[in-house]
């Protein structure tokens, strides 16, 4: 069994390593100035300020992955060759059937879930069971102020998942070919997501009004861990440490207010940039347009994403040409439950919205809506509606 599983990991990175030299995928490369950051599961990239057309991309939740491919979300969360083999089948699908301007890459990231990082503190991980991703703890366990006292720093090798990613890092390098890489799992999230898992959102909400200071040596104790655990990777990796690309999804109005972002989030973000050497992209799939100006402070920051939950043109006229924007749209509304004609408008005022700007256009987090073949069909048609809006 292992040995056909390694058999197919090799036939695999053939396949890649000829699609990687490729003229279509050099017309790819041709599109981006480099990957946002390190090399993440969910990849950014960076746009070329002046290229032909705007680069646009499209990509799906890996649940729905699993779903394309035929594998079993959990024996891939289980098994590091199968997780290997799993990455490698995405590139591959993706290339020979998206024609957007996604390009090929012969990375691969490790990724175990949202709430990895909270499993080095002590909170355990829903695992990937039932079709679904592993995902963060359900119970916070700084249930009383006092039990920040009782929480150990993070170790590198020991803590939470930390043992089975090292085994499956040790796997997956020994099986894969010598000019494949394989990304060790950054700590990239940013602090505030982390403490609202560890300490709950409702009580760490309360915490930010009625105890600041609180909420302070929370976000601190958390940014420490993320230092040390980030200075560790790059001494084992015998590398330096680089830009980040940054998720926050729990940034979001109403969870957060502007107030709150600037008093709570940025000052540990500007170290973040100032410890990686800059945040080359910014992410929240929530509505930041009110929290822009402060985000904006946020030095050697490259690209800022924008989602659907976001007025476009509030945005737009807010980050101006400071940064480049990534506009995410809607999977199901602007995608999966839209008309061509539909499609088409929306492309076509999201253009002319920011003619003189730097952006790209995703649209991603795909699930399954009704079943995999018309959603692959509805996908592929909004990418052709693509490359007529937005050109080659």
């Amino acid at each position: 069994m292992k040995i056909n599983k390694r058999e197919s990991i090799k036939k695999l990175c053939d396949k890649v390593r000829t699609y990687s030299e490729s003229d279509k995928n050099r017309n790819k490369l041709e599109r981006w100035v480099s990957i946002a950051g390190l090399q993440n599961v969910f990849t950014r990239w960076i746009p070329r300020e002046r290229c032909n057309g705007v680069p646009f991309i499209a990509d799906l939740d890996r649940e729905m992955w699993a779903q394309v491919l035929n594998m079993d979300v959990e024996e891939i969360y289980a098994d590091p060759l199968v997780y290997l083999e799993f990455e490698l089948r995405k590139k591959v699908y993706a290339f020979e059937n998206f024609g957007d301007d996604f390009p090929l890459t012969r990375m691969v990231t490790i990724w175990h879930g949202v709430g990895f990082l909270q499993t080095l503190f002590g909170l355990p991980q829903e695992p990937a069971k039932n079709g679904h991703e592993p995902w963060v703890g359900k119970h916070s366990i700084i249930r009383e102020k006092k039990d920040l006292a009782t929480i150990e720093p993070p170790d590198f090798y020991t803590s939470g998942l930390m043992p089975k990613i090292h085994k499956m890092y040790e796997i997956m390098r020994e099986t894969i070919d010598d000019d494949f890489e394989i990304i060790f799992p950054e700590w990239d999230f940013g602090c505030y997501g982390i403490a609202l898992s560890l300490r709950g959102t409702e009580y760490f909400s309360v915490d930010m009004i009625n105890d600041p200071e609180f909420a302070h040596e929370l976000l601190q104790f958390i940014y420490t861990s993320k230092v040390e655990y980030t200075e560790e990777r790059a001494r084992f990796l015998k590398t330096a440490v680089e830009p980040l690309y940054i998720p926050n999804d729990d940034i979001t109005i109403p969870i957060i207010s502007p107030n709150g972002y600037r008093d709570f989030i940025l000052p540990y973000e500007i170290k973040t940039s100032e410890l990686h050497g800059g945040i080359d992209y910014w992410h929240s799939c929530g509505r930041v347009d009110p929290l822009l100006e402060h985000i904006k402070k946020i030095p050697n920051l490259k690209m800022i994403h924008v989602s659907y939950a976001n007025n476009f043109e509030r945005a737009a006229g807010a980050i101006g040409t400071d940064h480049i924007i990534e506009y995410v749209l809607n999977p199901i509304d602007d995608v999966l439950k839209t008309t061509p004609e539909q499609m088409t408008a929306q492309l076509r005022d999201l253009k002319a919205l920011n003619e003189g700007l730097s952006y790209t256009v995703r649209a991603d987090a795909f699930q399954v809506l009704s079943t995999v073949e018309n959603d692959i069909d509805k996908i592929k048609q909004w990418i052709r509606i693509c490359r007529k809006v937005f050109g080659n």
